[in-house]
């Protein structure tokens, strides 16, 4: 049941990006005034994909899901719900700094419109599988031999 959920970790920003994308390219003046609504709206959608990530990563859930019936397939297990995990929430705290500290100048909805892209392809990076472990297993190995476990 929680395994059909997984596409909702990179979908999420993903959509949410996109969709205020839209929307900035059809109501430019508009959008660009509404800084704090796109900022907070993007910043909920990763909040919630934090959320999922953490239910799937305490309950132990792996395996296989395919997105919505396509051949793209997520591989959900241990080291990559932790990696998604620690990197989503440097993503959030980014997103939250950037609310407090930045001037709402032009590019800021931009800003954050690609910090929500980025973020949903980190996602959907860590849930690729065998391109993922390719690259993360050798650091965690390392890491393991200096006494450091997760």
């Amino acid at each position: 049941m929680l395994l059909n959920l997984t596409w909702l970790i990179p979908g999420l920003p993903l959509i949410t990006s996109i969709f205020i994308a839209v929307l900035l390219i059809s109501f430019s003046k508009t959008m660009n005034r509404l800084t704090k609504p796109v900022s907070y709206f993007i910043i909920i959608s990763l909040t919630f994909s934090e959320i999922i990530n953490f239910i799937l990563f305490k309950k132990n859930i792996s395996g296989n899901d395919f997105i919505l019936g396509s051949n793209f397939q997520l591989v959900v297990d241990r080291t990559a719900l932790l990696f998604s995990e620690s990197i989503g929430l440097i993503f959030l705290f980014i997103m939250l700094f950037s609310v407090a500290k930045l001037e709402r100048r032009g590019g800021y909805v931009r800003y954050f419109i690609s910090l929500g892209i980025l973020i949903g392809l980190v996602y959907l990076f860590s849930f690729s599988g065998s391109l993922f472990h390719d690259f993360y297993d050798p650091l965690l190995s390392s890491l393991d031999k200096t006494g450091i476990s997760f």
